[in-house]
């Protein structure tokens, strides 16, 4: 296999400086390469690379430039300065953590980012590891806590380096209540949960210290004073974790009871975090959902499902059904089109060093030449921090008109909202097999274990990424056509997988959109469990959605009164009327 050229150098810097300028969005930011003193706390200093340089200098950069672009692209300083704490070691954790958290968006958006920042980590403490140095306190909690939100586990590689206390902290990530995710979006609130960790971990650990120092210093000899002694360093213990429970972290137990997760490998799956509920939503605190095996799941891109001649032609086929559709889609997106751009503001900055010359200011540059804020610049405020994620029932119930409808509706939503400035995903989900597949099988194998939870193989569809364009995804939507895709559905995890993913994303506003022919139904998990499970599921995962996140919830109905489960819900009997549905549901919440 021919090697990779490395690019170095002069060319490998300018290709860094536009990365940089790219991702921050600030056009006039300074990047400096190497020690300089003509730099203020606006630049950017990142170490020279000369052509001798070694790939872990190469990877070194690529990770300093990007976490400097994301800092500087979401972090707010004035706001940062205002909940830092005030003790100094206190404060040096808490500017870790949210550097941290800025890199954790940039992350999520770009696969690219998250690529180069784990490099940039690993080396660091292979480095660290090889002078057989401790990973300081500040830097253990970052790379758990980034650990913990991306799986990336980087953390068990080298634990035997990291700070001491890192069980503890360990600990109290894994009972933490909240959903973590879901602060990373704002600042505010993360801050405060970073202060909840100093408050809670640090501050107790100092108070221990400083008594344990006390009762060493005092010397006594009594068998009274060590039994007291003795007392307080118990209850310093159980201010942390109980001996079981530290036993726990370092085995399976913890990680048994943790989130659902599956992957096909793609970095699509690599934020598959959620507090699972666990109650239903009549507050039956005995209700559990559970999964029999993950092994056989599968996320995959539509354009894995076929070969190109194969997918060219089915979209050719979902064509040739668009055209026969009246202007009813068409004149509603343009509706929907002429509603969001109704919403655009611009306005004009005046007084400005560079922009186009303000005719109104002739006057002063004649009188007072040497006055430079002479310029004026066209804001504009759209609604790039809006994404809309569209979730597609891909069930065998919806073969036919159903999925060729809706597979037209989205791909001209998805066209209409991009060119307004908001960014779309569309989504879809089914099973791989009928009757439970190798999940069912391999319950049979293990002599058909009781209640063994959902039993079958998931197979969730991305048609479309968010950050993609939809000339990049035209062609995906034909495969909803596919002979042989729509089986079962398993709509509570389908709807909780979409969730995480749009819970990741940066933009302020997130809107998910569910379209769905049935109740959730699939006859293998059906036959050897309670009747009820998949759809009480479904309700624990609304219910957490809708009244514990940010997102916005909706959801169209398809011959199926879907009100049962969302409060924000449509039915409709004729699926001709999905498109005008969509449009006037998205046009409301916008």
């Amino acid at each position: 296999m021919k090697k990779k050229k490395i690019r170095t150098g002069d060319e490998f810097q300018k290709s860094i400086e536009s990365t940089v300028k790219a991702i921050s969005e600030e056009k006039n930011l300074n990047i400096y390469f190497g020690d300089t003193k003509n730099n203020n706390t606006s630049d950017i200093i990142l170490p020279v690379v000369k052509s001798s340089s070694e790939l872990s200098d190469i990877k070194k950069i690529r990770g300093m430039s990007d976490s400097a672009s994301l800092i500087k692209k979401y972090h707010d300083k004035n706001l940062h300065k205002k909940l830092s704490p005030s003790k100094e070691d206190h404060k040096v954790i808490f500017d870790e953590l949210e550097n941290m958290r800025c890199e954790v968006l940039g992350s999520v958006a770009m696969p690219g980012v998250k690529k180069n920042i784990s490099e940039f980590s690993e080396v660091d403490v292979i480095d660290k590891k090889n002078n057989a140095i401790k990973v300081s306190k500040e830097k253990t909690i970052k790379m758990l806590l980034r650990d913990f939100l991306l799986k990336e586990k980087l953390s068990i590689k080298y634990k035997e380096i990291l700070d001491k206390d890192h069980k503890k902290f360990e600990y109290f990530l894994k009972s933490y209540k909240k959903n973590i995710l879901s602060l990373v979006n704002n600042q505010t609130e993360f801050s405060t949960f970073i202060n909840e960790i100093l408050e809670k971990i640090f501050i107790k650990t100092e108070n221990s210290e400083k008594e344990d120092s006390q009762e060493d210093n005092e010397e006594e000899s009594s068998s009274d004073k060590n039994d007291e002694i003795d007392e307080q360093e118990k209850l310093v213990d159980e201010n942390f974790v109980s001996d079981d429970l530290m036993e726990k972290l370092d085995s399976d137990e913890v990680s048994k009871s943790e989130n659902l997760e599956f992957s096909d490998g793609s970095d699509d799956s690599n934020l598959e975090f959620i507090s699972k509920p666990n109650s239903d939503s009549e507050g039956k605190s005995d209700f559990k959902y559970n999964v029999y095996t993950t092994k056989f799941d599968n996320i995959i891109n539509a354009s894995k499902l076929c070969d190109i001649n194969e997918t060219l032609n089915l979209r050719k086929q979902l064509d040739k059904q668009t055209d026969r559709l009246d202007s009813t889609i068409t004149i509603l997106a343009n509706k929907l089109q002429r509603k969001l751009l109704a919403k655009q503001k611009r306005w004009w900055e005046f007084d400005l060093e560079e922009g186009i010359l303000d005719s109104g200011k002739l006057a002063r540059i004649i009188v007072s030449p040497e006055n430079s804020l002479s310029y004026k610049k066209e804001a504009e405020a759209d609604f790039k921090d809006t994404v809309v994620s569209l979730l597609i029932d891909n069930s065998g119930s919806m073969r036919g008109r159903p999925i060729t409808i809706a597979a037209i509706s989205t791909d001209i939503l998805a066209k209409t909202l991009e060119r307004c400035g908001v960014k779309v995903e569309v989504l879809g989900f089914t099973t791989k097999t009928w009757k439970g597949g190798r999940a069912r099988d391999y319950w049979i194998k293990n002599n058909k274990p009781t209640n063994p939870g959902r039993l079958n193989e998931l197979l969730h569809i991305v048609y479309k990424h968010a950050d993609h364009p939809i000339r990049r995804s035209k062609q995906n939507f034909g495969i909803m056509l596919k002979e042989g895709l729509l089986k079962e559905n398993i709509d509570g995890e389908a709807l909780e997988w979409a969730f995480k993913r749009i819970i990741n994303r940066p933009e302020k506003r997130k809107i998910l959109m569910v379209v769905s022919d049935g109740a959730p139904v699939d006859d293998s998990t059906l036959s050897s469990n309670n009747v009820n499970l998949l759809d009480l599921h479904l309700k624990n995962i609304i219910n957490l959605i809708e009244k514990k996140s940010s997102v916005e919830l909706a959801a169209i109905g398809i011959g199926h009164d879907v009100s049962r489960y969302y409060a924000k819900a449509v039915t409709i009997l004729d699926v001709d009327e999905l498109a005008e549905v969509m449009s006037k549901k998205l046009i409301e919440m916008f």
